[in-house]
């Protein structure tokens, strides 16, 4: 999961610069809005004008964000948000839900489920975890000297205490409606098909077709010109996912994060966890250790140019974990050892 410790981090690391609110038309009346992970949206979001309401898939990481997303909408239509769907838990996608209290939520079991059990208690560590950093630096400049370096202490500490006031704001709120399989939803003449192909970003993502303009949101089970996160991840249950996506007769793929794709892009993103597969696969077969693995085993050059280069190490080790499980699942069991007692 995209945890609250990462999300503090990139919270710190990211510009001040306004986040563009403009929505990508992809046809007649589906929206994506595109954003950069460095703003305070940080993953993509979709929006559905239907026949009589709006649908909203995925809400961004902060409330301010998702308050900024139905300005967007209310920009393009005065029809009312009745349903959000999040694709998953993670911070990223659901943190601005609260800008859409009067919307059915509806999301997988498992999306539920971790939002309940796994994001409350995890805003809380990091909420202690910014509030000993603040102190700290509070101590730091009452005794800094260097002019540059209180200047930097007190951009830190801004971040920080800015960090602190979006949270305060914050409350979780899970899916209220669940699916296991996925749903169809039905707005006059408009179908909506939620799906769930299979683990992948999560054991719970959810994929939103529209079958008459052949679009796809798929939230983090594509990871458009970037190295996906993989934390929560089965990687190669999501190989297999990633067939079921290929399989929708869709032309156009809204990624979690990244630009809008086409089936070659989520065919690339695929190639990329085959590939990361046999890079691994060699280094299980020799016996190195996830250690080595994770020492030895560097990006490929054809995707040196992705973002998020700081997940490959975990991209490793994740793959290594899972076969090394296949590898040791295989191996025949050991027979019982005697005793050497007599009954």
């Amino acid at each position: 999961m995209i945890t609250l410790l990462i999300a503090l981090a990139c919270f710190c690391a990211r510009s001040s610069a306004k986040e563009d609110s403009t929505l990508t038309r992809l046809a007649e009346n589906v929206y994506a809005h595109v954003v950069s992970p460095d703003g305070n949206a940080v993953a993509n979001a979709g929006v559905l004008v239907l026949e009589h309401s709006v649908l909203v898939f995925d809400t961004h990481f902060t409330p301010e964000a998702g308050q900024a997303l139905l300005a967007a909408i209310r920009s393009i239509t005065p029809k009312p948000v009745r349903y959000v769907v999040n694709s998953h838990a993670h911070a990223d996608h659901t943190h601005g839900n609260q800008a859409f209290a009067d919307a059915q939520l509806i999301g997988s079991i498992a999306a539920r489920r971790d939002a309940m059990e796994l994001d409350l208690p995890s805003m809380n560590r990091t909420l202690v975890i910014a509030q000993r950093q603040l102190a700290a630096m509070r101590r730091d400049l009452g005794t800094e000297q260097d002019p540059a370096q209180t200047g930097k202490l007190r951009e830190q500490i801004k971040v920080r205490e800015d960090y602190l006031q979006t949270m305060s704001r914050l409350k979780i709120m899970p899916p209220v409606v669940t699916t296991g399989d996925g749903i169809k939803i039905i707005d006059g003449r408009k179908e909506v098909r939620l799906l769930f192909l299979g683990k992948g970003h999560t054991d719970g993502d959810l994929v939103l077709f529209l079958p008459a303009e052949k679009i796809a949101f798929v939230g983090d089970l594509f990871f458009n010109d970037a190295i996906p996160n993989v934390q929560d991840a089965s990687i190669l249950e999501w190989i297999r996912t990633l067939e079921g996506i290929l399989k929708l007769e869709a032309d156009q793929f809204v990624p979690g994060h990244g630009p809008i794709g086409a089936r070659k892009d989520v065919e690339k993103f695929q190639a990329y966890f085959r590939d990361l597969q046999a890079l691994v696969q060699s280094a299980v077969d020799r016996g190195d250790t996830m250690e080595q693995a994770t020492r030895d085993l560097t990006t490929p050059t054809k995707y040196s140019s992705h973002k998020f280069q700081n997940f490959f190490p975990s991209n490793v080790q994740k793959m290594y974990a899972e076969l090394k499980a296949l590898q040791l699942s295989k191996m025949p069991a050991k027979p019982p050892q005697k005793s050497g007692m007599n009954p």
